[in-house]
């Protein structure tokens, strides 16, 4: 019976250990930067076309204001890959976005900071050919999308970051335009998902 007691006393402290290190606490505010590949469907007019892909760069800022949640906000750049069969070399194709990022952390052990979010915001889309016609198509546009994300803590304030999010993109009515005086628009949806590595670096909550 002692042997029980003793047990249950060492757990019982492990978990008052455990549950007092976690990664993710209330007013922690945190920076992340990180490098990754997107894959796109895409629709242009309503028809399905081909798929894009583009190499992004997110970076974000969250303020913890709960246990379990936070809200932030992201900007992501893109920059589209045109491929070695583009039939002008010389063009370029990149997006930006601007986002709010509200996320709920769902595991925040001492070394693992797991979460779910949602991301919201403005789109813009430029694709330029640098030739003789100066060919181009931009705008503007929404995106909606899903993140998963895990943070690895390698000390008490930077991580290594995972995380893939599933993107829609919605852009209405963009211009399409060359210097010969001609002058379109169409609208483009790119639908699937990118995935980023990076870092973060936590403004550690005061104890």
């Amino acid at each position: 019976m002692n042997t029980l007691n003793h047990l249950l006393t060492i757990l019982l402290i492990c978990f008052s250990m455990y549950s007092k290190a976690q990664s993710f606490k209330k007013d922690d505010k945190l920076i992340e930067a990180g490098f990754g590949l997107g894959i796109y469907d895409t629709k242009i007019n309503n028809k399905k076309e081909d798929k894009a892909a583009a190499w992004v760069l997110p970076v974000s800022f969250e303020y913890a204001y709960h246990k379990r949640l936070a809200v932030g906000i992201a900007y992501k750049y893109s920059s589209f890959i045109t491929g070695n069969d583009s039939i002008n070399k010389n063009e370029n194709m990149n997006g930006h976005d601007l986002v709010v990022k509200p996320t709920f952390h769902f595991v925040t052990s001492k070394t693992i900071d797991m979460y779910v979010g949602a991301l919201a915001g403005i789109a813009r889309i430029n694709y330029q050919v640098n030739d003789i016609e100066q060919s181009a198509v931009k705008g503007n546009g929404a995106i909606v999308a899903l993140i998963f994300g895990t943070r690895f803590y390698v000390s008490k304030k930077m991580s290594i970051s995972l995380n893939y999010a599933f993107n829609s993109y919605s852009f209405k009515n963009l211009t399409v335009s060359n210097n010969q005086g001609y002058s379109d628009q169409l609208d483009l949806n790119l639908l699937r998902g990118n995935v980023a590595i990076g870092f973060s670096y936590k403004f550690k909550n005061q104890e």
